[in-house]
Formats: structure tokens, C-alpha cells, sequence
């Protein structure tokens, strides 16, 4: 009987686990080039008991592309990740959402810069007339047709190389080695969205739930089971 208690405890623990996924996920439904977390399980048996070790992944398909029309709105097609430069740690992000700080550096929205080949990318100074911005399918930035430096798209040998930092900024795990994407595929005025879909993560969540539903009434009939057993044997003479 203790072995189902711990089995259940465990199903039901890892249901508030993928609940807390998914419902992170429907709220990064329109969150630029977020990239959906998944949770599977592992069996692991040995001669006392069986338990369950939960691990979570990232999903790091493509999501869709939208126009946006502003120059500073860059996406990825296919492979790599933007790379930026947070102080003495180098992130990585899909969320291509750029402008241009008081300063002139290319920034994202959080304010952090966006690196290019040789540093950080200056647009102009202050605010003075930035010109016309174009970005080749390269990453070449041009102001006013004038060369200025050429985004800096990473990869990695595996993505799973990465882990979430929050706001949709990535860092390399230990040891991992960032690659330069030699010709990468990048559109200008266009965004890559979430590729979380809506309906399929709120069916999940409702899965989960009733799941969880089914396995607390399962352990409050096993918890009256046990307490009638008890009192039974209290009474017996």
C-alpha cells in the first residue's frame, strides 16, 4: 500500500509540474520568438522501489513569420540565435525586437546590446538623423548604404546546449561552444512569433487537470480505505 501512495504522490507532483509548463507556455503566447517548454518522464526501477525523474525541454522549432515593417525588426529563418552581450555573461535570443538607444547601439528590448562581428553595433549617435536602415539576408547592417557591421547569429552542435535565463534570453551551458552561422537567413521587417499553439496547450491543460483530479480521488479512497483498516483492527479483541 505505501508503494501506491509514493507512485501516486509522484504522478500528482508531476502533474503541478506540467501544469506550471504549460500554463507558462499560453502565457508566452505572443511573446516574440519564445520557444515552448515540454516535460517528459523517466521510469527508473531498481530493487526497493520504483520512482519517476521528470526532465524539461525546450522545443526550439521555428515559429511563424510576421511583417512588421520596421527596419529594426530582424528574424531568423532556420538556423541560429542573436547573440548579446549582457556584461560579463554573452546571451542568445530568437526575439529579434531591436532599436536604437540613446547612445546609437543596436539594442533589444530590454535595453541590452545586440552584438555584431566586431562588437557592439553603432547606428549613429545620440539623436541625430539615424538615415535608412537595411539588413541583407546576411545580417549586413548599412546606414544609409554604408557598411556598419554584420549581426553575429550563433549556434550550437545541439540546442540542448542552452537553458532559459528569462526574458527570453538563452546561456550555454558549461562547456558548450557557440558557432558562427557562416550564411545565416535573416528578414528584415519581420518578426518570428511564438511557436506555442494556443489550442493544443489548452487542451493539454485539461488534461492535466482532470488527471490530477482522478489521481486525488484515487488517494482519498485509498486514505479512508487505510483509515477504516485501522480503526477495524483498534477494535478488535
Amino acid at each position: 500500500m505505501n508503494i501506491k501512495f509514493a507512485e501516486l504522490t509522484q504522478q500528482m507532483v508531476g502533474q503541478l509540474d506540467r501544469n506550471s509548463i504549460v500554463a507558462n507556455n499560453l502565457a508566452n503566447v505572443n511573446s516574440n520568438g519564445y520557444k515552448r517548454d515540454v516535460m517528459f518522464s523517466e521510469l527508473m526501477k531498481n530493487q526497493d522501489n520504483t520512482e519517476v525523474e521528470n526532465h524539461v525541454a525546450t522545443d526550439f522549432s521555428q515559429g511563424a513569420l510576421s511583417p512588421t515593417n520596421n527596419p529594426l525588426d530582424v528574424a531568423i529563418s532556420g538556423e541560429g540565435f542573436f547573440t548579446i552581450d549582457d556584461g560579463d555573461r554573452t546571451m542568445y535570443t530568437r526575439d529579434g525586437h531591436f532599436s536604437r538607444g540613446a547612445d546609437g547601439i543596436m539594442r533589444t528590448s530590454s535595453g541590452l546590446p545586440v552584438m555584431g562581428q566586431t562588437g557592439w553595433i553603432d547606428l549613429g549617435m545620440g539623436n541625430a538623423s539615424i538615415g535608412e536602415i537595411s539588413i541583407s539576408m546576411k545580417g549586413e547592417v548599412f546606414v544609409d548604404n554604408e557598411y556598419i557591421d554584420t549581426l553575429e547569429i550563433s549556434s550550437f552542435v545541439s540546442q540542448s546546449e542552452l537553458e532559459k535565463v528569462g526574458g527570453n534570453l538563452y546561456r550555454a551551458k558549461s562547456g558548450a561552444i557557440d558557432n558562427r552561422v557562416e550564411e545565416p537567413k535573416i528578414l528584415q521587417g519581420k518578426l518570428e512569433g511564438s511557436n506555442v499553439e494556443a489550442v493544443h496547450e489548452m487542451v493539454k491543460l485539461i488534461e492535466i487537470q482532470r488527471s490530477f483530479e482522478t489521481s486525488q480521488k484515487v488517494l482519498k479512497t485509498l486514505d479512508a480505505a487505510l483509515g477504516k483498516a485501522a480503526n477495524s483492527l483498534g477494535n478488535y479483541k
